[in-house]
């Protein structure tokens, strides 16, 4: 069996697409327990009728108020399998994902994490994703290197795995599941397996990433917390150091929140970084008019799950 866990807040066009994927699945020893935030446009009703339908989904009521990252913590500890599984309320899963995602956890129980590739879905147009793993299955022995092929709704953990870790970090609304899978390869071994089954759905409503965030909630405020492991694993200090400089990078140009930018940006490893990328928060609106003038643009900050580990 496997649980699946869905944070709901106002999804109304979206969770019952969701819930049919997964009904859909040719694995079907499975729960979804679902943890609505209060959802406002009628996405609880949706999914109460789908609950009286179909009693593996079992639905809560958000106690924490604060966001999906309570939320998640929550649907995990009333999850009744050892093994979890993420998706979004408005992502989607081809029919073999959850058949194809046991497998990989059953062929490597030593794992804390199993990941697949994923891709984009705008329409009914699927775009996969070009993973730094083509053809790859199995124990990714150092994920720094290539950069870390994990996403969300692509996902599956050990819950004593994410126990021992201590969960999702609440302090952190924006990127709490990244900084979650990084504690979990630190610690854990990993497993992954490049097939496509899994999509973000890009044009879903009341997408986090059309939304402006405090720096205090994002994974580079905390940079501290990985102290220990910056120190001890060069390649990791590389990647992680690279991911908060990507995220950081729209602050820079805009010019917002400026303390706590400079606060981040004090503990960079500069030295492991391209001079670019030093030029980029030294000069920010001219790095940002260099990139428009050559018709390229920034990857957007919100949007970004990792694995990039060099400028294209």
């Amino acid at each position: 069996m496997i649980s699946i866990v869905i944070p709901l807040y106002n999804k109304a066009q979206s969770i019952e697409n969701t819930i049919r994927c997964i009904q859909a699945q040719t694995y079907q020893n499975f729960e979804i327990v679902v943890v609505d935030g209060w959802s406002k446009d009628g996405s609880l009703e949706i999914i109460q009728r789908l609950a009286e339908e179909d009693k593996r989904i079992r639905v809560l009521m958000q106690v924490d108020k604060h966001g999906v990252t309570p939320a998640r913590n929550e649907s995990i500890a009333a999850a009744m399998s050892e093994r979890i599984a993420f998706i979004d309320a408005d992502d989607y899963w081809e029919p073999t994902y959850l058949e194809t995602l046991v497998k990989l956890m059953d062929d490597y129980p030593e794992a804390g994490l199993w990941g697949l590739n994923y891709g984009t879905l705008i329409g009914s147009n699927k775009y996969p994703n070009q993973s730094a793993y083509a053809g790859f299955r199995g124990i990714i022995e150092n994920p720094w290197v290539k950069g870390s092929p994990f996403w969300t709704s692509a996902i599956g953990i050990s819950k004593k795995a994410f126990e021992a870790v201590g969960g999702f970090d609440n302090r952190i609304i924006y990127g709490e599941d990244i900084d979650l899978w990084y504690r979990l390869i630190l610690e854990f071994p990993c497993a992954y397996e490049d097939k496509v089954l899994s999509y973000y759905r890009v044009d879903a409503e009341n997408r986090a990433c059309e939304h402006t965030f405090p720096l205090k909630i994002h994974i580079p405020y905390y940079i501290d917390k990985y102290e220990k492991y910056r120190v001890e694993n060069k390649d990791f200090r590389r990647f992680f150091d690279l991911q908060c400089l990507y995220r950081l990078y729209p602050y820079a140009v805009s010019g917002e929140y400026k303390d706590e930018l400079k606060k981040c940006l004090a503990p960079i490893d500069w030295s492991l970084q391209k001079k670019s990328m030093r030029f980029r928060f030294r000069f920010p609106k001219l790095y940002n008019w260099y990139r428009g003038l050559r018709g390229r643009k920034e990857r957007e900050l919100e949007e970004y799950q990792g694995g990039r580990m060099e400028e294209k």
